[in-house]
């Protein structure tokens, strides 16, 4: 295998964290995108060091950001003793191989990280098989082009078949995508046979889902009495976990927890994981829960983001309660301060405030989660959805907003 292809040794130790910013009227929302993916870098285990930041109306086709930049984090690679790069963008499998090249160090995007930790965090083989199948999507392309550049000057010899040696591996990691394509289609399809054997008891399923870190398995374990690990790391929760609770003589409901939401979540990775994403899209109600604590401009984009993510997996806005946890940490008049800031009216969702730690309102939320179930039992059952996830180009750059720095304008060095 060529020397490009990143081994998970090397996520360890420093790392510096780029983005490239293409909207020059936004000085702010990047911060919130940068500052995650530091957090995401530093669950990993890894210090983060420094950050590069540049602004274009559009990435450098040739390393995303520009020839000077690259230099810049070169030498700070090599002062700090720095063993990786994160970049916030979607990186081309040609940027990524320049940018290994240009700066001497091992690159990923943020793709690749939000997999690395699902992969520290996962613990069972569906997961690892997900896990497995999203990476060799995006690895493959990467080492095709490694591999051309590598083998640049080898030639088919006697006995070799009349073909290049890393073909033979190119079409050993195709073979390997089919069979697990195969495995969890086989696997979707069982999944909603579960869910639908789970239907036929006849108890609503309330899903918990929302951003890592927002408290969902705290809440589940709330909700239900159980005791679930919990963890401050991103993404404890791969595989959902399942509990009945009765609520009033009329309700009894099946709470579901399930993995956590990133900003700007990959469509791919959306598609990697449908499994899980298929009890969200089933749920009879879906508890879409966030932390009280977060900024409000934070709190305002994974408003938005988690809105939208629903609705592409097939949620229809009717099924969704807000619920914003940890408000035992939170200021008295929070509450109304949050529901002003993000103007809360305009979504004409249901909503409340909780803490799964100190169990407050716990009783409100599932008064709520009663009146909602009993709302959607009177009204008449739309068709369901049939939801495609489209996959997207593997080659196409993430384009990022943020501010003008006057220096960053350099010549295309395509």
């Amino acid at each position: 295998m060529p020397e490009e292809v990143r081994t998970k040794d090397a996520l360890k130790g420093r790392a510096i964290i780029c983005m490239m910013k293409t909207n020059v009227h936004d000085h702010k929302v990047y911060r919130v995108r940068l500052d995650e993916l530091k957090a995401l870098v530093q669950a990993l285990g890894l210090e983060v060091v420094g950050e590069v930041v540049q602004t274009r109306y559009r990435p450098f086709e040739k390393f995303c950001i520009g020839k000077g930049k690259v230099g810049e984090i070169r030498k700070q690679a090599e002062k700090h003793d720095i063993q990786l790069v994160v970049f916030y963008n979607l990186l081309k499998s040609s940027q990524k191989l320049n940018l290994i090249q240009g700066t001497g160090c091992d690159v990923i995007d943020r793709y690749e990280l939000t997999l690395e930790i699902f992969d520290q965090m996962a613990s069972d083989n569906l997961s690892k098989l997900q896990i497995e199948s999203a990476r060799l999507e995006k690895l493959a392309p990467f080492y095709k082009l490694s591999s051309n550049l590598h083998f640049t000057h080898d030639r088919p010899f006697f006995h070799s078949g009349g073909e290049y040696g890393f073909r033979g591996q190119l079409r050993e990691i195709s073979r390997r995508q089919s069979d697990i394509k195969e495995k969890i289609q086989d696997l979707v399809v069982e999944k909603k046979q579960q869910i639908e054997n789970r239907k036929k008891l006849g108890y609503p399923t309330i899903c918990v889902a929302g951003f890592y870190n927002a408290g969902k398995t705290s809440l589940f374990n709330a909700l239900t009495g159980e005791h679930k690990p919990v963890s401050n790391r991103p993404f404890t929760t791969l595989s959902s976990k399942y509990s009945k609770r009765y609520i009033d003589p009329e309700t009894t409901v099946m709470f579901i927890d399930t993995i956590g939401f990133v900003l700007d979540l990959d469509h791919r990775l959306i598609k990697s994981f449908q499994i899980n994403f298929e009890d969200i899209r089933s749920a009879d109600v879906v508890i879409l829960l966030f932390e009280i604590t977060d900024p409000p401009l934070t709190l305002k984009l994974k408003l938005g983001e988690g809105i939208s993510l629903l609705r592409d997996i097939g949620v229809p806005a009717e099924r969704v309660i807000l619920v914003f946890n940890k408000i035992d940490k939170a200021p008295t008049d929070a509450a109304n301060l949050i529901a002003e800031e993000l103007s809360l009216d305009h979504y004409d969702l249901p909503w409340t405030t909780v803490s799964s730690e100190k169990r407050t309102n716990i009783k409100g939320l599932l008064d709520l989660i009663a009146w909602k179930i009993k709302e959607l039992k009177n009204k008449p059952s739309p068709p369901e959805p049939d939801i495609k996830i489209e996959e997207l180009p593997e080659e196409n750059p993430e384009e990022v907003v943020g501010d003008l720095d006057p220096e960053d304008e350099e010549p295309d060095e395509s």
